[in-house]
C-alpha cells in the first residue's frame, strides 16, 4: 500500500474515534476531536501532494480517497444532527446533492455524455470540512464552558458562513449537472449513416430467455410489423442455431438478431453474415448489445417509428488455448466466473446473475497476476481481480465496463483492469467498487484504462475467460486484436 493510500486510510480511521470523543462530552475529548479532524484536513492536502510527488496520481490502486472525504464529513454532520447542533434539512441538501450527482452521471454514462464536476466537488468538500471543523470547535468551547466569549461568537459566524457557502455550491452544482446533461443531449452528434431504405429480416431465437415473456413476444411482433420485416425463427440445433440462415436471408441487407448477447455473438461468428448489416432485438437478460445499440432506452421504445443509423464496428478476435472466436466484449478473471456460475439458466436472467455473483463472491479466485504485452510493450497487472477487453463498453443493464468514449472503428482494442494495491482480502470489494465507478463513468482508481492494437496476456495460473456473456473455460494466455469490421444498426 503506497503512502498516499495510507494517508487516505487515516481519515477513515479517524471517523469512529472522533465520534467516540464527541459522545464523551468533556472538554479534553472535544479538544482531541478538533485536533484529529484538523489532522484529517491536513492529510487531505498532503496525500494529493504526496501522490503527485511520487507519481502515484494515475497509478491504479486506491479506492479509499474517493470515500474518505464524503464519509468523514457527512457522517459527522449526521452525528451533530443527532446532538441537535446541526440542521437535518441542511444535511439533506448535501445528501440530495450527492444522489442527484449519482443519477445524472448514471444517465450521462448511458447516453455517452461527459459531465464535468472537478471544481464543484473540491469546493463542496472544502466547505463541508469548514462546517464540521466549526461544529467541533463550537462543541469544544461549550464543553469548556466558554459560552460568553467572542471566540464562540466568531466560531458560530464561521459556521454560518461556511454552511451558506456549502449550500450555495451544492445547489449550483446540482443545476450544473442537470444543465450539462440537458445541453449534452441537445448537442450530441448523431453517429453513423442514416438507413434510407431498410431491407430487413428478423431472426429470432426461441431458446432466449426473453422469448418466454408474452410482453417481449408482443414487442417482437410489433417491431417486425413496424419495420415491415419477415420474422423467421432460428434452428433449435444447440451446436449451430444458424443452420440454413444464409439461404433464408440471402435477399436481405439488414439482419436483426432477436435473442440474447450470445445469439448476436453467434451471428458475428457466422461468415455469411460478415457482409450483412446486423441489428439486435433484446430477448436475453441484461443485454450488453441493447445498452450499446439502443443507448439504454426502454424496451417500449422498440414500438416507435425510429430511424436506424449504420456504423462500422471493430470485431475482436480472441485466441486462447481452446481455440479462436470473434467477440466485442471479453473478460478475464472474476467476472468470467460469474458467467461460469450462471450457465444453468432459468427464465429469470437477473435472478440468475445475482445468484452467480454470490457464488463468485464466495468461491472465485480474485488475485490474478497478468503479464501483458500491449503492441509489444510489457505491462504487469498484479493483484488484478478482473480485466475487461472490449469494443462494446457495457455488461448489460446499462452498466458500463469501460469508462469514457470508445471509437467504434479506430482499429484499437480497449481494456479496463481493476488493480488493488491493498490487501488481497479487499479484492472483491474493490471489484464491486469498480463496477460502481463504471456505472458513473468515473475514470478513477482502482480502474486502469488500457489501449493497444494487440493484447497478449499471460499468467502462471490458469484464469477464467468469457466472451459475449458465454463462459469459455480456463487458459494461461490470450491474444486479442481487431480482426475485421462489421456494419451494425444503432439509434
Amino acid at each position: 500500500m503506497n503512502i498516499a493510500n495510507l494517508i487516505a486510510l487515516f481519515r477513515i480511521v479517524c471517523l469512529p474515534v472522533i465520534i467516540y470523543l464527541i459522545y464523551q462530552e468533556t472538554a479534553t475529548a472535544s479538544s482531541i476531536a478538533v485536533f484529529l479532524f484538523a489532522l484529517a484536513i491536513i492529510s487531505d492536502i498532503v496525500d494529493g501532494y504526496v501522490a503527485r510527488k511520487r507519481n502515484e496520481v494515475t497509478k491504479a490502486g486506491s479506492f479509499l480517497d474517493l470515500f474518505a472525504d464524503k464519509t468523514l464529513t457527512l457522517i459527522l454532520m449526521f452525528i451533530f444532527v443527532l446532538t441537535e447542533a446541526f440542521s437535518v434539512w441542511l444535511l439533506l441538501i448535501f445528501v440530495v446533492r450527492e444522489i442527484v450527482a449519482i443519477f445524472v452521471r448514471w444517465f450521462a454514462t448511458r447516453d455517452s455524455i461527459l459531465v464535468g464536476e472537478k471544481v464543484y466537488s473540491k469546493l463542496v468538500v472544502a466547505s463541508q470540512f469548514g462546517v464540521v471543523l466549526g461544529l467541533l470547535i463550537e462543541n469544544f468551547l461549550i464543553m469548556d464552558n466558554v459560552v460568553d466569549g467572542m471566540f464562540l461568537v466568531y466560531t458560530e459566524i464561521f459556521i454560518v458562513l461556511m454552511t451558506i457557502f456549502a449550500v450555495i455550491v451544492s445547489v449550483v452544482s446540482v443545476f450544473h449537472y442537470l444543465f450539462a446533461y440537458h445541453f449534452g443531449l441537445r448537442k450530441r452528434k448523431k453517429v453513423g449513416r442514416k438507413v434510407e431504405n431498410e431491407n430487413m429480416v428478423v431472426l429470432a431465437n426461441k431458446r432466449a430467455r426473453g422469448y418466454h415473456s408474452k410482453y417481449r413476444r408482443r414487442l417482437l411482433k410489433k417491431f417486425s410489423k413496424r419495420r415491415k420485416a419477415p420474422l423467421i425463427f432460428l434452428s433449435h440445433n444447440k451446436k449451430d442455431m444458424f443452420i440454413g440462415a444464409a439461404t433464408k436471408t440471402k435477399n436481405f441487407d439488414h439482419v436483426v438478431i432477436a435473442g440474447g448477447d450470445g445469439s448476436f455473438e453467434g451471428a458475428l461468428n457466422y461468415k455469411p453474415f460478415h457482409e450483412k448489416v446486423l441489428g439486435f432485438f433484446p430477448l436475453g437478460a441484461g443485454n450488453a448489445y441493447y445498452s450499446y445499440f439502443y443507448k439504454g432506452n426502454r424496451f417500449e421504445y422498440l414500438r416507435s417509428r425510429f430511424n436506424f443509423m449504420e456504423i462500422d464496428l471493430d470485431i475482436l478476435e480472441l485466441e486462447w488455448e481452446g481455440g479462436k472466436t470473434q467477440s466485442t466484449f471479453i473478460t478475464l478473471g472474476i467476472d468470467s466466473d460469474v458467467a461460469r456460475y450462471s450457465k444453468e439458466r432459468t427464465k429469470s436472467g437477473f435472478s440468475d446473475y445475482i445468484k452467480a455473483s454470490y457464488k463468485a463472491l464466495l468461491r472465485a479466485k480474485s488475485d490474478y497476476d497478468f503479464s501483458c504485452k500491449l503492441d509489444g510493450k510489457k505491462r504487469e497487472l498484479n493483484n488484478c481481480p478482473n480485466l475487461t477487453i472490449c469494443k462494446v463498453p457495457y455488461y448489460g443493464y446499462g452498466v458500463r465496463s469501460i469508462t469514457g468514449n470508445l471509437d467504434s472503428d479506430d482499429n484499437y482494442v480497449y481494456a479496463s483492469a481493476v488493480i488493488n494495491t491493498h490487501n488481497v482480502f479487499l479484492n472483491k470489494a474493490v471489484r464491486f467498487w469498480g463496477l460502481i465507478l463504471g456505472m458513473l463513468n468515473k475514470d478513477k482508481n482502482p480502474l486502469l484504462k488500457l489501449k493497444a492494437k494487440k493484447f497478449i496476456i499471460e499468467s502462471e495460473v490458469p484464469f477464467p475467460i468469457q466472451a459475449g456473456g458465454e463462459f469459455l473455460g480456463h487458459t494461461k494466455w490470450v491474444k486479442v486484436r481487431v480482426v475485421r469490421k462489421q456494419k451494425v444498426l444503432v439509434i
